[in-house]
């Protein structure tokens, strides 16, 4: 049986929920093949918590790049499924979905790859599901659309 949830909440307290989730066991039917009475034994099998997570990150605007390379590399060139795409081209639908969802926009096709942030990153397929613009704060304390002068990102 596979169960899917979404969770919402403070990092540290959805952190614990999950601990505590990954130390459940539970009671099992098992056959040992290389049992000669080949016999249903009762057994304990430990839950599997597997995440399909989204993340948003929030970061200022000249960071993009240096962002972009740390989480995808190379830009993906045309027809190519690279960084950044799901592996599994039936999913774009879905990732279009959520794009509409959140209201970000396609992300983006180009970066400068001169700079990145040593990660670990293993065993990890990131899928690139857009980006959003930040309003902007001008001196007077009112949101913007645009960057102007003494104008400051809200993040």
């Amino acid at each position: 049986m596979h169960t899917y949830l979404l969770t919402r909440g403070i990092k540290h307290e959805v952190d614990q929920f999950i601990t505590e989730l990954q130390g459940k066991y539970l009671p099992f039917k098992w056959r040992d093949l290389n049992n000669k009475d080949n016999q249903l034994q009762d057994t304990m099998v430990q839950l599997g918590v597997r995440p399909i997570q989204l993340w948003e990150l929030v970061y200022p605007e000249e960071s993009r790049d240096v962002i972009m390379t740390t989480l995808f590399k190379l830009p993906a060139k045309k027809g190519e499924r690279t960084a950044g795409m799901t592996q599994h081209k039936r999913h774009e639908k879905f990732i279009w979905l959520l794009r509409k969802m959140l209201g970000i926009k396609t992300p983006i096709k180009t970066w400068n790859t001169s700079q990145t942030i040593p990660i670990r990153c293993q065993g990890i397929e990131l899928i690139h599901i857009g980006d959003k613009p930040d309003y902007w704060v001008d001196k007077d304390g009112k949101n913007v659309g645009k960057k102007e002068e003494g104008a400051y990102e809200a993040l």
